[in-house]
């Protein structure tokens, strides 16, 4: 049924991705005088004091703006595949393998890359966007557990007819 507690968690997870888009996840700042200083959004990388032009190329976030958008479609198509529960199991477990390798593509990839090219130290205690994932990840995890509790369920009453 979609009115299932699971289903909940993920449409929850569905609208909290979203809400990357609207929140910086990085912020860079120079240690030299000049003081630079750059966000990293979901959608772009700017240099904040506007004097400098783009630094990365236009693809430069691409490969985050596609895990995030397939995160998206994957929690929204699972909430109606209800009847089958085993699909379901498999497509949350491939949408958290999504959100753990869009934290990890940030943190091993971009923080580094960004940090190496420009010189700059990361800050991410001021930037929502970097939660947002991990909420995600536990919502996720939640519909997962509700979904295997369904399973168990069915198959308890299989063995009682």
């Amino acid at each position: 049924m979609i009115q299932r507690k699971q289903s909940l968690f993920l449409l929850m997870s569905a609208i909290i991705m979203a809400l990357i888009a609207c929140f910086p996840i990085a912020n860079y700042y120079a240690d030299s005088l000049d003081g630079y200083s750059y966000i990293l959004k979901l959608f772009s990388f700017k240099d904040m004091s506007g004097t400098l032009g783009s630094i990365f190329s236009g693809i430069f976030n691409l490969p985050l703006i596609l895990i995030w958008a397939f995160s998206i479609i994957l929690s929204l198509v699972t909430i109606f595949i209800y009847k089958r529960r085993s699909l379901q199991l498999k497509l949350i477990s491939v949408n958290i393998a999504l959100v753990m390798s869009f934290m990890l593509l940030i943190f091993i990839y971009y923080t580094p890359k960004i940090e190496k090219e420009l010189f700059v130290t990361t800050e991410y205690s001021s930037c929502f966007g970097i939660y947002i994932p991990v909420l995600v990840f536990l919502l996720l995890v939640l519909a997962f557990s509700g979904v295997k509790k369904d399973i168990r369920i069915v198959q308890s009453y299989d063995r009682l007819r």
